[in-house]
């Protein structure tokens, strides 16, 4: 049988290191060194060697603490785009939409002491502190 460039042969993925099977669903990440021919495990590889589509960019740590850095206001502007633009493309439930706009709504001090007006970060997006033990 032949295979074609996606690793298959026919339907069913072409199975050829232990690290592929249940490609791809249930396979783990991809070999990084099979895809420039330099895996020397062979079929005793663990990862798997059949394409993946692309992984989408993560931040790294450095970025994480860079944006956790940021008022809350700011970070809401960076972020809110993204997540609305996901919600789209998973057609998400109306409820979440809802959700998303309630997060970037300017949120009004109860009084004039308060504070000025501008969006506040929800008491469940707060830092926790340490960790306390539970007594009883």
């Amino acid at each position: 049988a032949r295979r074609s460039e996606d690793g298959t042969v026919g339907e069913a993925p072409c199975v050829n290191n232990r690290g592929s099977i249940g490609h791809p669903e249930l396979c783990p990440r991809p070999c990084l060194y099979f895809t420039n021919g330099l895996c020397q495990a062979g079929s005793q590889c663990d990862f798997c060697h059949l394409p993946h589509p692309k992984r989408a960019p993560h931040l790294d740590k450095r970025h994480r603490d860079l944006l956790k850095a940021l008022p809350y206001e700011q970070r809401v502007r960076i972020v809110l785009p993204i997540l609305r633009q996901k919600a789209l493309q998973l057609d998400a439930s109306p409820e979440t939409s809802r959700l998303l706009d309630a997060i970037g709504e300017p949120r009004v001090p109860p009084s004039r002491d308060a504070g000025p007006v501008g969006l506040q970060e929800p008491s469940f997006m707060a830092p926790m502190g340490p960790a306390e033990p539970i007594s009883r």
